[in-house]
């Protein structure tokens, strides 16, 4: 992989964005990136964003770890949405849509999404995202969003082999790799359209382009939800990007949270 110098030049020039992505700042290592936009960068205008070479504390979904080796994308975007509660939720799918189109578009190839936060290829997770939003007290919108993406373009799986049956990297498909200043540029130019919709009170064409990619639809899966695990059937997603699912028992009901595992049957 020829991509020794991650740059904001290199990445503006690649930009088709309006606001999203021409200021920022690159750190060489850090905890986290969207920690210190929290920390320190909160106050920046939309479309401000963080990117590190390696984070020694990355975080996702659940309080779990995301490993982050030198070598990842690992991006975070703050946002000043003008977006009710529940529509802020579209903003992780939004950020998976956007990851799988720069995907597509740079590399041929075709992700599926995990419900509700990570990008697949085949049987291995490739990317995750977390987004987490910040309220003043009464607050009906977000003070600032951060919407965090972490792509694994390599993996060294001896160096982690905790990861060696679930995460997966870019490089495993044997393709011609793109310069993570590529991939931010590719991930931005899709985000901002959606984001543009969502903004302005549409985002049925989101959630249809977010359905179309989930690897789980019809199948077996598990649901996690606090202690409690069950199988079910995934049967459908509402326009809130919310699962459908139907229990052992015939008993239909909503996901707004909690997690799933595909079942192999």
């Amino acid at each position: 992989m020829n991509d020794t110098s991650l740059t904001l030049s290199a990445i503006s020039a690649q930009l088709h964005t309006q606001r999203l992505g021409h200021c920022g700042h690159i750190l060489s290592c850090t905890d986290s990136t969207n920690t210190q936009i929290k920390q320190r960068f909160c106050e920046q205008p939309e479309g401000f964003i963080l990117l590190a070479e390696e984070q020694t504390s990355g975080r996702g979904r659940q309080g779990r770890t995301f490993v982050s080796p030198a070598g990842g994308l690992y991006l975070s975007l703050l946002l000043h949405p003008d977006l009710p509660f529940d529509k802020l939720s579209l903003l992780t799918p939004l950020a998976a849509v956007a990851v799988c189109q720069a995907v597509e578009q740079l590399c041929g190839l075709p992700p599926q999404i995990k419900w509700v936060n990570d990008v697949f290829l085949g049987n291995r997770k490739v990317c995750g995202i977390l987004t987490e939003s910040a309220f003043g007290q009464f607050a009906e919108k977000p003070d600032y969003s951060v919407v965090g993406i972490g792509v694994n373009l390599n993996l060294d799986r001896t160096a982690h082999p905790e990861l060696a049956e679930i995460a997966g990297a870019l490089a495993d498909e044997n393709i011609l790799l793109p310069t993570r200043a590529q991939l931010a540029a590719a991930i931005l130019n899709a985000f901002e359209p959606w984001y543009d919709q969502l903004l302005a009170g549409n985002g049925h064409e989101l959630v249809q382009a977010y359905r179309n990619r989930l690897n789980c639809l019809h199948k077996p899966i598990t649901v996690v939800s606090g202690d409690a695990t069950y199988p079910a059937i995934c049967t459908g997603l509402t326009d809130e990007g919310n699962l459908i699912v139907t229990d052992e028992h015939g008993q239909q009901s909503v996901l707004c949270s909690g997690e799933i595992r595909i079942r192999l049957e």
